[in-house]
């Protein structure tokens, strides 16, 4: 920075002049150096933020080329479990085959055993009244039966009465004189020729 001062008439420059040069240079360094200041803060402001930026990208470095090393093996993981998958996929189709015949054949059984208790419950209905039926005639049967054997009896004891009648009643001077010609004629069979 230049100056042209105006002389004095007695040796040197105008003060004025001088001091208002000094003033204004302090005013024009003060002014410097508070932009110098400011774009000083700033400028730290600015590396502390890009210290921060590059702390956190040297972090994202280290964990990506952490990530980077073990991508070889999530690979070959990778790998194992798309070959595991694909072995799951096909155990997996084959059993919804088995589990849909599963079904079918389920239902199936359910058809025939829904069947069967409805064919049951009918036989046994049908069954329940045959047997009423029998119970009935059988009952009929019954009743028949004892009327016609205590009629039957009855016949039996009249004619029992009769037999005791007849018993009591029996004429056994025949048996005695048959008895008695046997004898005697038992007799002369036993007495010899004359």
């Amino acid at each position: 920075m230049s100056a042209s001062f105006k002389t004095c008439l007695f040796g040197g420059f105008d003060r004025q002049d001088v001091v208002a040069f000094i003033e204004k240079t302090a005013k024009e360094n003060r002014e410097r150096i508070e932009a110098l200041e400011e774009e000083n803060a700033s400028l730290q402001e600015q590396n502390e933020t890009m210290e921060t930026e590059l702390r956190q990208i040297r972090k994202e470095y280290a964990e990506k080329t952490e990530m980077a090393l073990k991508v070889p093996e999530l690979s070959e993981n990778l790998a194992k479990s798309e070959q595991k998958r694909k072995e799951l996929e096909k155990e997996n189709a084959v059993l919804r085959v088995q589990a849909t015949e599963y079904l079918s054949i389920k239902d199936h059984i359910a058809e025939i055993e829904i069947n069967a208790h409805r064919r049951t419950e009918e036989f046994r209905g049908a069954a329940i009244a045959q047997l009423r039926e029998i119970m009935a005639a059988q009952r009929s049967w019954c009743e028949q039966t004892r009327q016609q054997y205590a009629s039957l009896c009855q016949q039996f004891a009249e004619k029992l009465m009769q037999a005791q009648q007849t018993v009591a009643s029996a004429d056994f001077e025949a048996f005695d004189e048959m008895e008695a010609r046997l004898q005697a004629l038992d007799e002369s069979l036993e007495q010899p020729e004359v």
